[in-house]
């Protein structure tokens, strides 16, 4: 009978999943590395490492049509793994930490063959603002290149249009681009080898792989580091290239790029957080951390390479600090940061420090000089540009001086706040423009000349709870934790407006149909139960209503937008008017559970037996699913069915996967649902036999998944970090492994030619060709 408790049986029935047809398939696993020679062939950029395979193209998923049922085998495999305690991490915020994640990535996934993919990756919305150094800049060539997630984009300025360079499978942390512009008989900066760097996971170490920007491939990969990277740089002659290990394993590695074969490495005593080579002495180097400075000199004999290292500490007159970043000014000085806001000089020759001053009253973590012109960015949010002509005048006595006692004077000539902490940084040779990077996920450019800052790239910092398309596909919303709405264009990706509540999460968001530009609005359900409707027109908040005493979790406008429909975490379902926000009625058969999906879809109901011209349905997570047929202009709200889905008994506290459920855009008649059950699954049922018509085998359950209104394909997202894409009537599937980590949400656009993944903050949209 309907609205009763789901049935637990006496002894839980055996979990199993639907196999998988592997003939001639092999597992797939990371790239071959060798920790004595960490190099391999060259690979295309497009293809994702960890989700390479030499296996067919078409692989299909089990479809069962329950007229001829018959068992499926398979084992519960999950794994317990032990963790190992690891060093504590400085401190200080220029030092990388990987978000944490929960998730783990499947090894072994099937890949689609190199143009053979059912969709493509067309754009990435946003900018790690968690990596750092994370951003490198050509401006001769007007492009830049920056991770998001697992995927470094290449974006060109003029035309905003993105490459991606796909290898790794966790967050990157640092990029490097080689100096091709100041060598030999190059006369503008050139980018043309970029090197990235991402953690390892499951204890494997740490990949760096180098990309030729202009043929698209990955030159080589080098696997070393036990932990993340914490920053990489190359020579000025390009000869070498430099790594450095984080807290967990602070090693310097030097890497002849001509074979990025390893020639020396030398084990430091603390945490390195930043390193750099000398801009006129390709022998020298130097890195800064939590012991001090570090003045590195590379001795080569023969094929032999010695990497030297003496270890100096951070002045006493600046207390106790830890040296945060550091920039070379021209041949005989270095400037170093501290955690506590001073910029000390040094002369590199004696390796003494001779002078400081107070640059900022946070961290400084970004250091950059050009000419007589330094940059420094800080955790309190200020770029400063300082003219810094006087202090190479300066000759080294045996006591350091703060710049009021040398009698020397450097400059503040400008300075800009922006909207986080600052992360990254990129400028001209003369300093005068350049583009900056912040923990809010932002891409600044910044022209000193005009006093002016553009945002380039935008993105979200924290978690992104849901994203859809609006109905001519000219814009999609974003919300996320931080309590904002963001609406984008879609053929330029630039965020349009943003609508922000303070001490908020939003956690759901939807589009108005109307028809009409000027009338088009957004409903949004926050954490404190209220909805907002926000007119694009104006871009004003039009209305807030407060339907709900609990968090809102889902919100649709009716088909024919007379109403909206929202759920709280208590399970309640409120109909609304968009009008004066009164709330015309209560729907309360799910109370308890919280609903995960709420669709409206416009279907005369007379088939069914039921007045009405349009369908909802919602789904729970006690694994219900209430589908209603309504008028809403004659008040009129019956159920039509309601679903019941069976599953074995678990634990409190389980973490399950959510139930998700949706209507067939091809036949609303047909209801897809999957959720926490016997099997990994995804269920047809038919509204008209009352029954469940087809099965579709999953190996993951699914975090979240779209339908297409197009080729009856589905896209279906798992905590695996796989975006697998299906088509219903076959099986027939393909596997992306592009995010680092499980996916929360996907949405096919109405047409059924975009698609939406997002990760966490990682936002991608894929073009699709279909399978």
């Amino acid at each position: 009978m309907p609205r009763q408790t789901a049935p637990l049986p006496s002894s839980p029935p055996r979990l199993y999943i639907s196999t998988i047809d592997q003939v001639d398939q092999e597992p797939l696993g990371s790239l071959s590395f060798c920790d004595d020679t960490p190099v391999i062939p060259a690979i295309p950029a497009e293809e994702s490492g960890p989700g390479s395979s030499s296996g067919p193209a078409t692989s299909f998923l089990k479809v069962t049509d329950l007229l001829h049922t018959s068992p499926l085998n398979t084992n519960d495999m999950d794994a317990v793994k032990l963790k190992q305690k690891k060093p504590v991490r400085p401190d200080c915020y220029r030092h990388f930490i990987p978000r944490f994640k929960t998730s783990s990535l499947d090894q072994a996934v099937v890949a689609p063959q190199p143009q053979e993919e059912g969709i493509k990756l067309k754009a990435v919305i946003g900018y790690n603002g968690n990596g750092r150094g994370n951003m490198v800049w050509s401006p001769d060539q007007g492009l830049f290149a920056y991770s998001c997630g697992c995927v470094v984009v290449v974006e060109y300025l003029d035309t905003g249009r993105q490459r991606h360079f796909q290898g790794h499978s966790e967050e990157i942390s640092c990029l490097a681009v080689t100096n091709d512009a100041q060598c030999g008989v190059q006369l503008v900066m050139l980018l043309q080898t970029v090197a990235s760097a991402a953690g390892g996971s499951n204890g494997n170490k740490s990949l760096i792989c180098i990309w030729d920007i202009r043929k698209g491939i990955c030159r080589s990969t080098i696997s070393y580091h036990r932990g993340a990277v914490q920053c990489l740089a190359f020579s000025r002659d390009d000869r070498f290239l430099l790594s450095v290990g984080d807290f967990s394993d602070p090693e310097v590695a030097l890497w002849s790029t001509k074979n990025f074969k390893l020639l020396s490495s030398v084990n430091v005593s603390g945490p390195i957080h930043d390193a750099a080579f000398s801009p006129s002495t390709h022998s020298q180097m130097a890195c800064v951390g939590s012991q001090g400075a570090y003045f590195c000199l590379i001795h080569s004999q023969g094929l032999d390479v010695e990497l030297k290292v003496q270890r100096v500490k951070a002045p006493v007159e600046v207390g106790d600090v830890e040296l945060t970043a550091l920039c070379y000014h021209r041949e005989s000085l270095l400037f170093t940061g501290t955690n506590r806001g001073h910029v000390c000089v040094w002369d590199v020759d004696m390796q003494r420090c001779f002078m400081t001053w107070e640059a900022d009253e946070g961290e400084i973590g970004v250091l950059l000089c050009r000419g007589n012109r330094l940059l420094t960015g800080s955790n309190t949010r200020w770029l400063r540009q300082w003219e810094v002509e006087a202090v190479q005048d300066m000759k080294p006595q045996e006591k350091v001086s703060s710049v009021e006692d040398s009698g020397k004077t450097v400059v503040l000539e400008q300075e800009v706040m922006l909207d986080g902490t600052i992360v990254s940084a990129a400028f001209d040779n003369t300093a005068d423009m350049g583009i900056v990077g912040t923990t809010a996920g932002t891409l600044w450019y910044i022209n000193w000349a005009d006093s002016s800052n553009i945002r380039l790239v935008s993105g979200h910092k924290t978690k992104v709870n849901d994203v859809v398309f609006s109905f001519d596909e000219s814009h999609f919303a974003t919300c996320s934790e931080d309590g904002s709405v963001r609406v984008w264009s879609t053929s330029s990706y630039e965020l349009v407006v943003q609508f922000q509540v303070l001490n908020q999460a939003c956690g759901c968001v939807c589009w108005s149909p109307s028809s009409s530009k000027d009338s088009t609005c957004v409903a949004a359900g926050y954490s404190d139960g209220t909805l907002r409707i926000f007119r694009l027109a104006s871009t004003e908040m039009e209305l807030k209503l407060h339907p709900h005493q609990v968090a809102v979790t889902a919100v649709q406008y009716s088909a024919n937008a007379r109403v909206i429909l929202s759920a709280g975490k208590n399970g309640l379902v409120a109909v609304s008017s968009p009008v004066d926000g009164g709330t015309i009625r209560v729907i309360r058969d799910h109370k308890g559970a919280t609903i995960t999906t709420i669709q409206c879809v416009h279907e005369q109901c007379e088939k069914f037996g039921l007045e009405g011209n349009e369908m909802w349905l919602a789904a729970s997570a006690d694994r219900r699913v209430s589908v209603w047929a309504s008028d809403w202009l004659k008040d009129k709200c019956d159920l039509l069915d309601w679903l019941t889905f069976p599953a074995p008994a678990y634990f409190a506290g389980d973490s399950l996967p959510p139930s998700l459920a949706a209507f067939c855009p091809a036949d609303c008649s047909l209801v897809v649902y999957t959720g926490y059950g016997v099997e990994k699954e995804l269920s047809f049922y038919s509204l008209t036999k009352k029954q469940i018509i087809k099965k579709i085998a999953l190996p993951h359950w699914a975090t979240c998944i779209s339908l297409s209104s197009k080729s009856q394909l589905v896209a279906v997202g798992s905590n695996e970090r796989v975006l697998k894409l299906l088509q219903s009537t076959n099986g027939r599937f393909q596997d992306f492994l592009q995010h680092s980590d499980s996916l929360q949400t996907c949405h096919f656009s109405p047409s059924g030619t975009l698609l939406f993944s997002v990760a966490y903050n990682e936002i991608l949209l894929w073009e699709v060709k279909g399978l």
